[in-house]
């Protein structure tokens, strides 16, 4: 059975409240108190109950972080796997708690964060991949519970705190980058359209083509769930048409795999045959034979900064915390990219 708090006062001589202001590093303890203290918690192998100990010193040490997708495409995703070791590291040397949810389906999740923010299970929320539905979104504003979102939210309000890739100007440097090199049949292997993603990324290839006075309907554009299947059967799909692209744009590296398995099977090679330009590059693309011409915006970073903005904002509520941050993107030339000899 393991130890109490109250085994650990016992065996130190001290009383419980004091040996609760050791573990939350009170001022109002003499140090010798503290040696002892420490010595019976070492004994014991004493571990304190971390929802206990939030509620005594009104400090929730936890934060929710929410993904909405399945088992599947979140262990495919390498995206989610570094945003949130990277959040799960931060808060591992802050001494704040990670909780992680998933769920592929579209049903309002605000319910159960306001619960699990009644009962000071966590102490605030980091949504990702934010859908063009904001109910969830308006439904915390109105509870007041204390979140952050990684990627552009649907509705842009003061209220409401961010932080991204400037994915428009991301996919626009892309697309640019294609028209350059005599591309004119464009393909946009697309995040799904409920994804603010979808949306950028699609404004950003239409800004390309306009101010390259090129007609948009030679932009295609097919939404996928960004596993490794549906990327593949997606290219064997838009490679039979007559008018197939010579390029593909595609949401994360992912695709790009998908893309190469496909080209494989086709007999055709990249970027003899196809070139590619992915807008995130999250690791996949080294097992590729030639390095990703790809779009880069440090995007481990948003998960530091989500991170520090929610910890700011749970240890100082009596502070209004704000944050609207788009990180800067740059072109990354590698060798999935060549020019066409005659436009088309």
């Amino acid at each position: 059975m393991s130890s109490t708090i109250n085994d650990v006062a016992k065996l130190a001589g001290v009383s419980r409240q004091t040996v609760s202001r050791v573990i939350n590093n009170s001022p109002l303890v003499k140090p010798e108190t503290i040696v002892e203290v420490q010595k019976a918690i070492t004994l014991l192998d004493y571990h304190p109950n971390a929802v206990a100990r939030n509620l005594a010193i009104k400090t929730v040490k936890t934060v929710g972080l929410f993904m909405p997708f399945d088992v599947e495409q979140v262990r495919q995703n390498m995206f989610f796997s570094t945003i949130s070791a990277t959040i799960c590291h931060y808060y591992a040397k802050q001494d704040f708690v990670l909780q992680l949810f998933t769920s592929p389906d579209d049903r309002n999740y605000s319910e159960l964060f306001k619960k699990l923010y009644r009962e000071k299970r966590v102490g605030g929320l980091i949504l990702t991949c934010p859908s063009v539905n904001n109910e969830d979104v308006m439904e915390l504003l109105a509870a007041k519970i204390p979140f952050v979102i990684i990627g552009r939210p649907g509705l842009e309000l003061e209220q409401i705190n961010y932080v991204d890739v400037d994915n428009v100007k991301a996919a626009y440097l892309a697309v640019q980058r294609m028209l350059e090199l005599g591309h004119r049949k464009i393909c946009l292997l697309n995040a799904p359209s409920s994804m603010t993603l979808a949306v950028d990324i699609r404004k950003g290839a239409e800004e390309a083509y306009r101010e390259a006075s090129m007609p948009i309907g030679n932009l295609s554009e097919m939404h996928i769930d960004l596993t490794l299947k549906s990327a593949y059967e997606a290219t064997l799909h838009v490679m039979s048409r007559d008018d197939r692209p010579t390029a593909f744009v595609t949401a994360d590296d992912l695709i790009v795999l998908g893309i190469k398995k496909a080209t494989d099977q086709l007999n055709l090679s990249i970027p003899t045959d196809l070139s590619v330009i992915s807008v995130i590059k999250n690791g996949w693309a080294d097992l590729l034979p030639m390095p990703l011409t790809y779009i880069d915006a440090s995007f481990e970073d948003l998960g530091t900064r989500s991170a520090q903005f929610m910890l700011k904002t749970i240890s100082e509520p009596e502070k209004k915390h704000m944050m609207q941050k788009k990180l800067k993107p740059e072109l990354i030339v590698g060798g999935t990219c060549t020019r066409v000899a005659m436009p088309v």
